[in-house]
C-alpha cells in the first residue's frame, strides 16, 4: 500500500511539473497613469520580425495572424492592410512600398484617424521566440501597456504557436481594461 501511494504521489508530480514545465511564460505591466478604458479600437501596426525558420510564417502572414488572434478581443480591432489602404486612398501614400522606418512613422501619423491606440509587436527568436506586444496611445505615441510571452523552448515556431501567445495578448489587455473599469466605478 505504502508503494501505491508513493507511486501516486510521483506520478502526479511528474503530471504537474509537465504542465508547468510547458506552459508559455507571460507578463504584462500598465504604464503608470496608462488609462486603457478609452480603448475601443486598437489598430494593429506592422511587426517587427525577421523569419528565422522556413516553418515559420513570414511577416505578412504573421500580421494576418496577430489581426485572426483579435477575434478573443472585446475590442474593435482595425488591421494593418485597413489603414495602409485608407493612408493610401486619402494621402496616396503606399505605407507597404515605403522602407521600413518610413512605412512605421507614416502609420503613427495616420493611425489616430483609424483607432484609439495601435499595437506593434517584437519578435526575439534566440533559443526559444519571445513575443512583446506594446500598445501606444494613437495621436501621442505614448505607451500605454507592454505585454511580454515567451514560447517553451519545446515549441517550434509556426503559425498555431504565433496564434496561441497573440490569443493571450489579447485576453490579458481586455482583463487590464476590466479591471480599471472596475476601478473607476
Amino acid at each position: 500500500m505504502k508503494k501505491i501511494l508513493q507511486l501516486l504521489v510521483i506520478a502526479c508530480m511528474v503530471v504537474l511539473g509537465t504542465q508547468v514545465a510547458f506552459a508559455n511564460v507571460d507578463k504584462s505591466t500598465v504604464i503608470k497613469d496608462a488609462d486603457l478604458t478609452g480603448i475601443h479600437r486598437l489598430a494593429i501596426g506592422s511587426p517587427l520580425y525577421l523569419q528565422v525558420s522556413e516553418k515559420a510564417p513570414d511577416k505578412s502572414q504573421l500580421t494576418q495572424i496577430v489581426y485572426d488572434a483579435s477575434r478573443v478581443s472585446n475590442a474593435v480591432v482595425v488591421s494593418y492592410d485597413t489603414v495602409a489602404d485608407g493612408v493610401k486612398s486619402v494621402k496616396s501614400i503606399d505605407m507597404k512600398a515605403l522602407p521600413r522606418r518610413e512605412g512605421a512613422k507614416v502609420f503613427k501619423e495616420n493611425v489616430v484617424d483609424y483607432a484609439d491606440a495601435y499595437v506593434i509587436l517584437t519578435v526575439a527568436n534566440n533559443s526559444f521566440t519571445e513575443f512583446f506586444f506594446d500598445v501606444y496611445k494613437a495621436g501621442s505615441n505614448d505607451l500605454l501597456y507592454s505585454y511580454a510571452i515567451a514560447a517553451n523552448r519545446h515549441e517550434e515556431d509556426s503559425a498555431d504557436a504565433f496564434l496561441t501567445m497573440s490569443e493571450q495578448f489579447f485576453k490579458n489587455l481586455d482583463r487590464e481594461i476590466a479591471q480599471q473599469e472596475k476601478k473607476k466605478k
